[in-house]
């Protein structure tokens, strides 16, 4: 203990006398270095605070001997310094507040500073191997939960131990804002802008004393403690993590867990940093005349001139000063921006189509495609237009114009994917080379590290195109095989490891064995190939090996995963994958399957352009099918256009089609048809997703899960008393989305794009009576009848005889009856016209409905040994509709009479219906008095 400590009491006594307001009245006209947070409910006096440089190891011994070794509670706070301030991080973390544990854990943090902050780092310093660094990771005991039961709060304080301007560190927190989502996966309900702290990487906002805390919360406490050194052989950071308690005197060194501690080692920046600056600093000149030049940083020499180290892009004038620009871009990249290099490797092999005069379309998209990758490809974009035959270097200040201006909003779907994509179908032999230079790039970065995760880098650059892993904690994986994407255990992939992997190290070892032998034996670089074999021969064993290879595959996952999977998958409502390829019902074409379309269901046959000639024979045989299902022409030509109008995600008629007919109407082959034909995008409904109240459905329910990307759904017959959930029928059949959960997995929003349709011999009770319900109501009417041959015809119209093996032809069917659909889908575009013959039956459904259904509720009731005539009935009817409708014109006597057939059985001519009477208001009392007895 120093012998200014003995001149003060206690913390309280030091506080007191350094009291902000006591300097000022002695003419000390300096800012307040530490304050106090108060709080008057709690007691505690908030207070400012000037602790001078020469004062503070005497502040430290007695704030040490106050709150760590006396254990007072203290809520002291540090202003930043304005020049050699540490790297100070603030991570507030906000979640709904049923999270009750927290959400981040030792591997986050490990990756948040190693794979995003270093990385990151690297851009701003020239980093020495003799200077190493500390890294502080302070962190709650747990998560604080509101009172007021609003939500959840977490959060990591961190000190990186370099001195760093507070402008810079302004910079240092732009650059991991755009990384850190990749990074970090937490359910949190903030943005990542309010994440970090923003206020503390300005150096406007103070830094908590370690081991003090706002009122009523806890401390922050050290949990991680890295001493990070610099490795100038391969350009890496080696992260050494300490003991906190053991390696870590906490009363001798607590002053290095200060804002203020001003010790930290410093490094000299980059020559790119160096000019960010400079330009910087010109573009924040008033009187700066802004012009549309815009130069490009082309070396990296110090020494070199303004003028020889920039360009601007009307300077380019030639193919060797693009190539110079582009190739001064990719130079200093690091190896997590590798993939930048190998994109623009990829867009300069497309061919001619996507540069030629006249490839505007063409060319605009791989634009997108660059662009949503990295805004810096502008001139990777430059360089494939330049192979046109009518390309001007002048233009390219005027490409840029566009770039910038009229790029910002990219078609659906149009990304690095797509350009890969491109690169594989049309040039696939320099796609080969160009996956073979990376997957190499990518192998010698494995034999000097020996990483898990370096390896898992590797299995990536050969099948990124072939695998992806939507998500890392249920181990889901997906292959691309077949035009879409398939359900993949992953085994495959890791298999791949042992074999794929394995054999591209093998044929790399014949490669430095054919080095090898054309050096002499005393060339030391021999020497170096031996070593590099024996690496070699190392990792060949490490991938046949079990659990190494579980430790790759783990990593992989991490790797190939791709969080806008499962909110893209089967969302494009015009798709529609076969075997053989994929139909785009919007622009009216068949084409192959790209994985950027993201879909994963099929409908598991071929499909080819309908043809009457190659498909007359079955073509003929579907429409003699339909002709004898739907005899009315007019019904015939709705059926056609509602079933192809299927094929399309949208319901653009908004209708709910239901299915009506007794047995042996054909009802069932229909679906069964349609079913084969649709494959995966066909689903059966349960019943109670319209009957039962909105709360109650799909909320956790796999079976509603699984209709997401469906455009064909069933439900079979309701029950006889089932009535429809008018609201949730409307949202069904609305352009609008639901809500469900798959079995172990979080909730997903999803697009309805399913057409939803019932088959029924019974119809539903709507109570409703407004228009939003009925008009969406589609009765279909199978008045046909299919009888077997030998049984006697009867005078009904419309009967057929069954064809006892109809359904085993339906699947040599399905695919012409698809291109029949397709043809039609192509030409109406999802319209459908209404039929007289429907609207009628739904309109007469509509009727008979709303009062009818309402009285036999209310006025009819099952009574053993009772029975109703059709006189009586229709007069109480009467009587009934006039007290609730008053004049209004009331339904006929036949529909009630219908209605009470289907509900209590057929009337009998002279006894009427049985089992059932009326209810007078005279029995309701006497049923009353009945029920006190």
């Amino acid at each position: 203990m120093n012998t200014q400590t003995l001149q003060y009491k206690d913390l309280t006594d030091f506080l007191t006398k350094h009291n902000a307001k006591t300097e000022k009245r002695e003419g000390v006209n300096i800012p307040f270095t530490h304050t106090r947070i108060g709080d008057k409910t709690m007691g505690i006096h908030g207070g400012s605070y000037i602790i001078p440089k020469e004062m503070e190891e005497t502040f430290w011994n007695l704030y040490y001997r106050s709150v760590f070794t006396n254990k007072r509670m203290e809520y002291l706070t540090e202003r930043q310094l304005e020049t050699g301030s540490p790297i100070l991080l603030d991570f507030d973390f906000r979640y709904n507040y049923n999270v009750d544990k927290r959400q981040h854990t030792k591997e986050h943090i490990i990756d948040i500073i190693n794979l995003v902050y270093l990385e990151i780092l690297k851009e701003f310093y020239v980093f020495d191997v003799t200077k190493p660094f500390p890294i502080f990771v302070f962190e709650k005991p747990t998560v604080n939960r509101l009172a007021d039961q609003s939500l959840t709060k977490d959060g990591i304080h961190i000190i990186i131990g370099i001195k760093m301007e507070h402008t810079l560190q302004v910079l240092l927190r732009k650059k991991v804002l755009d990384k850190i989502g990749e990074s970090w996966d937490l359910p949190i309900i903030n943005s990542w802008d309010a994440v970090l702290d923003e206020g503390i990487s300005k150096g406007s906002t103070n830094w908590q004393v370690y081991g003090s805390r706002k009122p009523g919360n806890m401390a922050y406490e050290l949990t991680q403690y890295y001493v990070i050194s610099y490795d100038s052989v391969d350009g890496e950071f080696m992260m050494e993590e300490k003991n906190c308690q053991t390696e870590f005197t906490l009363a001798e060194n607590i002053h290095k867990l200060s804002a203020r501690y001003s010790e930290h080692v410093e490094f000299e920046l980059t020559p790119q940093m160096k000019q960010h600056i400079n330009d910087t600093k010109l573009q924040a000149k008033p009187k700066r005349v802004n012009n549309t030049r815009f130069r490009l940083l082309i070396s990296n020499d110090p020494d070199d001139s303004e003028e020889n180290n920039s360009i601007s892009l009307e300077d380019i004038k030639t193919p060797e000063m693009l190539l110079r620009a582009i190739n001064n871009l990719f130079k200093d990249m690091s190896l997590t921006e590798y993939h930048l290099k190998e994109l623009h490797d990829y867009t300069q092999i497309l061919p001619e189509k996507y540069y030629e005069p006249g490839s505007h379309l063409l060319n605009t998209m791989v634009a997108f495609g660059l662009k949503h990758t990295d805004e810096r490809l502008f001139l990777s974009w430059v360089m494939l237009r330049s192979k046109a035959s009518d390309f001007d270097y002048n233009s390219i200040p005027e490409l840029y114009a566009r770039w910038k201006k009229d790029l910002k909003i990219r078609p659906d779907g149009i990304t690095k994917r797509s350009i890969l994509y491109w690169a594989k179908q049309d040039a696939y032999d320099d796609y080969v080379k160009v996956k073979n230079n990376t997957i190499q790039h990518f192998l010698e970065e494995t034999l000097t590290t020996l990483a898990d995760y370096d390896f898992a880098m590797v299995l990536y650059q050969m099948f990124k195109d072939k695998y992806i892993c939507s998500s890392v904690i249920n181990k889901t994986w997906y292959v691309f095989r077949n035009h879409h994407w398939e359900r993949d255990l992953g085994n495959s992939l890791r298999l791949s490891i042992s074999r794929e992997m394995y054999n591209v190290y093998q044929e790399q070892q014949k490669v430095y064995l054919a080095q090898m032998s054309a050096f002499d034996a005393g060339d030391e670089r021999t020497e170096q190939m031996k070593k590099k074999i024996q690496i070699v021969t190392e990792i060949s064993i490490k991938l046949k090996r079990t659990n190494e290879k579980s430790n790759i595959f783990k990593e992989a996952a991490e790797i190939f995963y791709d969080e806008e999977f499962v909110k893209k998958m089967d969302e494009n409502r015009y798709l529609l994958c076969f075997t053989n390829g994929v139909v785009d019902l919007k622009n009216k074409l068949f084409r192959d399957g790209y994985p950027q379309d993201y879909i994963t269901k099929t409908t598991g046959i071929p499909y080819s352009p309908f043809d009457m000639e190659k498909h007359e024979s079955i073509a003929n045989k579907i429409m003699t099918f339909m002709e004898q299902l739907f005899p009315i022409p007019t019904l015939n030509r709705y059926m056609w256009d509602h079933l192809a109008s299927v094929l399309i995600g949208e319901n653009i008629n908004q209708t709910f089609n239901i299915y009506r007919g007794n047995g042996s109407n054909g009802k069932s082959l229909l679906t069964d048809l349609m079913a084969l034909t649709l494959g995966e995008y066909a689903g059966t409904v349960p019943i109670t997703l319209v009957t039962e109240k909105r709360v109650g459905v799909g909320g956790t329910s796999s079976e509603v899960m699984q209709l997401k990307g469906v455009r064909y759904a069933v439900m079979q017959e309701p029950s006889k008393d089932a009535k429809i959930n008018e609201g949730m029928m409307k949202q069904l059949t609305g352009d609008s989305s639901m809500t469900a959960r798959a079995l172990y997995c979080e909730s997903e929003k999803f697009s309805i794009q399913f057409h939803l349709v019932v088959c029924t011999n019974t119809l539903f009770e709507i109570v409703s009576n407004d228009d939003g319900t009925w008009r969406r109501i589609r009765i279909v009417e199978f008045m046909s009848k299919f009888v077997n041959p030998e049984d006697p015809k009867d005078d009904t119209e419309h009967q057929f005889d069954k064809d006892p093996i109809l359904k085993e032809k339906l699947p040599s069917w399905a695919p012409v009856f698809a291109s029949m659909l397709v043809k039609r889908a192509f030409e109406n575009q999802g319209i459908v016209e209404n039929c007289d013959i429907v609207m009628s039956a739904s309109n007469k459904y509509r009727q008979g409905q709303d009062h009818i259904a309402g009285f036999v509720a209310e006025m009819v009731m099952r009574k053993e040994g009772k029975k109703i005539g059709k006189r009586e009935l229709c007069e109480q009817f009467k009587v009934w509709f006039q007290e609730q409708q008053g004049n209004r014109k009331a339904p006929k006597g036949v529909e009630l009479c219908e209605y009470m057939d289907k509900k209590f059985g057929a009337c009998k001519k002279k006894d009427g219906w049985q089992n059932v009477q009326i209810v007078y208001p005279e029995q309701e009392n006497d049923n009353e008095v009945d029920d006190l007895y």
